[in-house]
């Protein structure tokens, strides 16, 4: 697997970055305008470590046949990744450690966290126990093989990798909230996922063990997100505290779960123009709940 780790001197505490499907790890480390949308240069400046990764399947990671590349597995190389960091394979021992994830990088958290217990807070962002299925489908419609794309033509992958169109791609943001070079430029970047891990992901709220996360989580959504808080999900996205309430029975009885809703922000929130708002969030309940 392929990252990048940012140090500040010192730091003790380790964010690990899990990006969505289709994407790879410059979601957190955007190189266009990263003093307004680099979530990694923001919690460094707070005092964080960040490993930003590439999930199997994704970017300069391993490119394994696209049938196994499942939800499991992607959540065991998490996994791996998190036992190197509290080994201190890193340069530092990392004793505690934020999981921080974006849409299918948040499922995926829901899974290594709910049945590994090794993290200390979970950030789910662009996520929630509720999908919008209708929305979903239209995305899915939009599903290309990646062997179809000039990017990937070379690649080397099986037609069981897919990738985005570009008018799918921008059903990712509200257009109202988001620079229009900001998105083109997030295509540019564009990956190739397995369809395997989205058809064996897709049934998270049931298969995730998520019951069994008993630490601090953030569900942080945009108010405009069609996937996930767009009717008819059961998702509450009125306001933070009703998002909260419609999470808490999703994790375990002790799990501290408190919700953010970004107004007038879409599914790829990071990359939007109330992103400073969306890293303040995250970074105040990272600080309220593991402190740097």
């Amino acid at each position: 697997m392929r990252g990048t780790l940012c140090a500040p001197r010192d730091a003790k505490v380790l964010q690990l970055l899990l990006h969505g499907y289709t994407y790879d790890r410059h979601y957190w480390q955007f190189p266009h305008k990263p003093a307004t949308y680099s979530y990694a240069r923001a919690a460094n400046q707070r005092g964080y470590a960040t490993l930003a990764i590439d999930r199997l399947g994704s970017g300069q990671s391993t490119h394994p046949p696209s049938a196994a590349v499942t939800y499991q597995a992607n959540a065991d190389a998490v996994h791996q990744v998190i036992q190197a960091a509290r080994a201190g394979k890193f340069g530092t021992t990392y004793e505690k450690i934020v999981l921080v994830g974006h849409s299918f990088g948040s499922m995926t958290s829901y899974l290594e966290a709910g049945q590994y217990q090794d993290v200390n807070a979970v950030i789910a962002t662009g996520a929630g126990r509720d999908i919008n299925v209708p929305a979903a489908g239209v995305i899915a419609a939009g599903l290309k093989p990646a062997i179809l794309d000039p990017k990937f033509a070379s690649a080397g992958l099986d037609p069981g990798y897919v990738t985005l169109s570009r008018s799918n791609h921008k059903m990712f943001f509200n257009q109202a909230n988001a620079e229009a070079d900001v998105v083109d430029h997030d295509y540019e970047f564009r990956q190739a996922s397995s369809l395997v891990e989205i058809s064996t992901g897709l049934p998270y709220s049931i298969t995730s063990n998520a019951a069994r996360i008993n630490v601090p989580v953030l569900t942080i959504n945009g108010s405009e997100d069609p996937l996930f808080c767009g009717p008819p999900t059961s998702q509450d996205c009125s306001s933070s505290k009703a998002l909260a309430r419609s999470q808490q029975s999703f994790f375990g009885a002790h799990a501290t779960v408190e919700g953010s809703v970004i107004q007038g922000g879409g599914h790829s929130f990071n990359l939007e123009r109330t992103a400073p708002k969306t890293f303040d969030e995250m970074l105040d309940f990272s600080e309220r709940h593991v402190a740097p």
